[in-house]
Formats: C-alpha cells, structure tokens, sequence
C-alpha cells in the first residue's frame, strides 16, 4: 500500500464550499471519496498546525507553541524555530512508519530537519532551507557596477531595450543579454555569504530602468538528508526550472517589484514544485510520502481582504494550481490524504506588538534598525506570547525577579487600555505574576478584535496599527480569530473505493496522523488525536477489494 499526504498550506473549508465547481479534480474527489472541514488548532499558525498534524498531539504536548520557541538557558533572540525538527517534543508521523519498517519520503515540511532520526529508510527534505538569511532576499540592481551578496555583478544597457548582464558564476563571469520586460531562464549564480562562497539559483527581469534579481536558493546541502539525492534535485529540477519556493512579497511591499511580478514568482514557485515533487515520487522508493504546496496561502494573504473581482479571481488561480497539483499525483498512490493546516479571514488592519513595546519603552532599537537586546525587557515572538527578557532565565535577560511582576501589570494595563477608534483591539489576554516555564509566555494574547491582524515586526518607521494596502501588504491572516481561519480542509480518497455520493466527515488536525498509523496497522501509538472511524472502515473494504484484483 502507497498513502500520499497532500498539504495545501491555507486552503479554506469556507472558500471550497464556494468554489469546489470550478476545481475539476477538487470536486471529483469530494464526490468519490470523503471530505469535511478540518479544525485547526490554536493559534492556527503554519508551523504550529502542522507540527500537530504530523505529530497528532496539540501544540501545548508537541512542544510547537509560536513560531519562535522560548526555553530556559537561551537568549530571547536565541530561541529555537518553529521551522525546524529542534521544535519537536512528540515524535512525528514519519518516525513511526520509518521505525515501523516502512519507506517514507517527506519532500517538504517545518520540522523536517535537521534529521534527528538518522534512519536508512527515511528520506527528509525541505527546499525552504535553501534559503540564506541576508543571502536570498530580491534585490534591484542598475546600470553600472553593482555589489550583491558580496559579489560584483555589471550591468550594461545596449539601447533603450536591451540590457547584458555581467554575474558571478561557477566558472568565473557569464553574461545574459535580456530586452526590457523579459524574464530569464534560471540561472546559475555564486555569491558570498559571510565567509562562505556558495552556488546559488535566480531569476532575472530586465525593467526599463533596471533588472530585478528574485530571491536565490542555495546548494547549501542543508535542505535534505541525502547529498547524492540533494545533487539530482539540484542538476534536473532546481537548475531547470528555478527554485523558488514562495511568492516574493518582500520584494512587492518594499516596492521592488510590482504586482503582476509577483504573481509571476507565484507562478514560478508553482512549477518548482510541481516539476520537484513528481521527481521526489519518481525517483525514490516510498510507502508513504508527503507532498507540500504555499501558493493559495501566499494569495490569500495579500488578496483575501480586498474584496474584489480582480483579487478573487487570482485566488481561483491558485486553488486551480493547487488543483493540478493534486491531480498530477493521484496515479502514485493506493490511498490519498489532502489536507490543509488552517483557513483565512479578511482583516483591515495591523497591529505591531513589538513596535507596541517600543512605544511604552520596553523594547529598544539601535541605529542599525536591529533589536537592542541589552535595553529590551519584552519581546513578542509570535504565536500570541510576548516573554519577558528575565535575568536567570533568558540568558544576557535584564529584568530582576522583583522588577517582573510589575512589568507584567504595566505590559498588561497597557495592552488592556489599547484602542483603535475607541474600541479595544485585544479581546482575551492571560497574565501571570509568576515567570512562565520554557515553551511559555509571560502574557499571552488569546484573540483580537475582528479584522485586525497580528504582526511581530518592527522598524523605525512603523506605526503601531497600519491599515492594509490593496495589493501590497498582507490583507487576509489567520490564528487568532476562531472563525473560518480555524477551519482547513480534509478530503480521503482511496483508488479503489468509488463512492456514488460524497462522505462527509469532520475531523480534527490531531486526527490524521492516527488515522493513517492504524492504516499501516500500527496501534501502539498513544496520541490526542484518535483515529477517524469512517476512514478505516472504507480502507478496509477497498484494501479487501484490492487484494480480489
């Protein structure tokens, strides 16, 4: 048996409702299999979901709480990622079956790596870590020398439409000609980052007035578990159709590129990981495998609040990528789990808890625009916490155990007191006067009023709340609201079981990863979540029907 788990990060049980027609392979397995909404789990954040999807324990068991994890012993800007395995306190899914004996390939997932099972038979990768913090981020460079990533890249314009590009690369300098508005092939480029010289894989456009240099991925071995495979995914996918794996929305909301470029990095990110994940099911040996999609999560982020013709429709096109996606994978397996870690809501607004802090004086800025650690007393590392940077706890922490119980009560009065219009933007905050334990915070916001989101960042020329702009910041959120950004989608779909009508179910996140452990036949596992009942049954009678053929 071959069990596919599909993640379409973000894709919403309300909006399917409303748009399954015009998803040809959405829709047909809705109508031949099972399907229902999936309840998230609180905050209904990417990593956290999906640690306690694959883990099917709840965020306060797994250990996956924020996007950045707070513990004893580490500095407040030395904690540890939501993004990596270092997260985990459950073991996942993919550990069990790979212990149980059988093959599985995870071809994208938050804490996939670093590999902390070293196990023969499990194949772990997560293109996301090609990426370089300060190394990969878009840039635009002019006519005339340019320095980027400590290389030196000229760029000379012949006429008034065409440009030669002269960039680093493996064998010294190379040159590409482009006319104005064309987008290049990918191309191989290398770069410095720190100390370390790398190779690394972009695209170009060329503009009227200069050339956009999309973010760069790296061969930097760390996005996988298996150099050799890591060298064939890097020769026949990333070099041949680019490696980008998200829509650059840095680049749209710093005003480097427009709208209709960032569109094109979605739909190039759509064909890495089209052209990526049918490799990784060709060219390895699996029982079960997971496969990861961001486009619909990307859109509806910057398009789901605007509320229009135009931003709708580029919405359906990526739930239509996302459906082709699917549908390209069907033939690899015997049973399929399609699912989605959260939903959406629209929102208005932002509002910056940590530029919050700085503006009743208990976060510092230094001149680089970076965070004083040595003058900052609090800290919002998402997820709803905000932590305090406590001497004994955090280390270099400034705030004396005397000093914290009335730092919570000014922090709190303040958060208490914060209004918009009037009107409170924080509708449940929990405090304690005692510090909190590791994977805690020492205040935690538990909702926000309706169609105001939450943002970690700061800078100098932020305000406080900033109200969303069309097609340049993040209008749709999700975590905090409870309403439809809880709800994800679920559909079942086994090859050889065509029901006449559709199934409904309802599950929970915690759920799925029973659910497929009691396919395999593996019952030993104690998890929150509990098998789904329908579920096992139907693969009973279709494995039975597979077993006559």
């Amino acid at each position: 048996m071959r069990t596919l788990l599909i993640v379409i990060d973000g894709m919403a049980y309300s909006l399917i409702e409303k748009i399954k027609d015009k998803l040809p392979t959405i829709n047909s397995l809705i109508k031949e299999g099972f399907y229902g909404r999936l309840e998230s789990v609180f905050p209904a954040l990417t990593p956290v979901a999906l640690a306690s999807l694959i883990t099917g324990n709840s965020p306060k068991t797994n250990g996956v709480v924020a996007p950045k994890i707070f513990v004893r012993g580490k500095s407040l800007s030395n904690n540890i990622s939501a993004y990596t395995s270092d997260a985990l306190k459950s073991e996942p899914l993919w550990a069990y079956l790979a212990k149980s004996g059988f093959s599985v390939v995870v071809t994208s997932y938050p804490q996939a790596l670093p590999d902390k099972w070293k196990l023969s038979n499990l194949i772990l990768f997560d293109p996301y870590k090609s990426k370089i913090k300060k190394c990969s981020e878009g840039k635009a460079i002019k006519v005339g020398e340019n320095k980027l990533f400590g290389k030196t890249w000229l760029v000379e314009k012949e006429n008034s439409d065409e440009y030669r590009i002269f960039y680093p690369s493996s064998n010294g300098e190379e040159e590409i000609k482009l006319t104005v508005n064309e987008w290049s092939n990918p191309i191989l480029v290398s770069a410095r980052c720190g100390k370390e010289e790398i190779l690394g894989v972009t695209f170009l456009r060329a503009r009227k007035d200069d050339i956009y240099v999309a973010p760069i991925s790296y061969n930097n071995k760390k996005w996988g578990n298996n150099e050799k495979l890591i060298e064939q995914v890097w020769n026949e996918v990333s070099l041949k159709y680019g490696m980008l794996t998200d829509g650059d929305y840095l680049s749209l909301n710093k005003g480097i590129i427009d709208f209709e470029e960032y569109i094109k990095t979605v739909n190039l990110t759509y064909n890495f990981f089209s052209n990526y994940v049918k490799f990784m099911l060709e060219k390895t040996a699996w029982d079960f495998a997971i496969t990861y999609l961001s486009i619909v999560d990307n859109l509806q982020h910057l398009l789901y609040g605007i509320n229009d013709e135009k931003s709708l429709k580029y919405i359906i096109d990526g739930y239509l990528m996302a459906d082709e996606f699917i549908r390209s994978q069907l033939h690899f397996a015997d049973v399929v789990f399609i699912v989605s870690d959260h939903g959406i809501e629209r929102i208005k607004k932002r509002v910056f808890i940590n530029k919050f802090l700085e503006k009743i004086n208990l976060l510092k800025l230094n001149d680089n625009n970076e965070i004083d650690w040595s003058k900052t007393k609090a800290f919002y590392g998402g997820g709803g916490l905000i932590r305090i940077n406590l001497k004994g706890r955090e280390e270099k922490g400034i705030v004396t155990n005397k000093e914290f119980p009335k730092l919570i009560r000014y922090i709190l009065k303040h958060l208490e007191d914060f209004t918009d219009n009037g009107e409170k933007i924080f509708t449940s905050i929990f405090a304690s006067e005692t510090p909190a334990g590791d994977r805690e915070g020492d205040i935690k916001i538990m909702g926000i009023k309706y169609l105001y989101g939450i943002s970690g960042a700061v800078k100098k020329d932020l305000d406080t709340i900033e109200e969303v702009i069309p097609y340049k910041t993040v209008t749709g959120e999700h975590g905090y609201f409870r309403r439809d950004d809880l709800y994800g989608i679920i559909i079942v779909y086994f090859k050889n079981l065509k029901l006449k009508r559709s199934k409904p179910i309802n599950a929970r996140i915690i759920d799925v990863a029973p659910t497929i452990l009691k396919l395999y036949n593996i019952n030993s596992v104690k998890m929150e979540g509990a098998p789904i009942y329908d579920l096992i049954k139907a693969y009973e009678y279709s494995d039975s029907n597979r077993q006559k053929k």
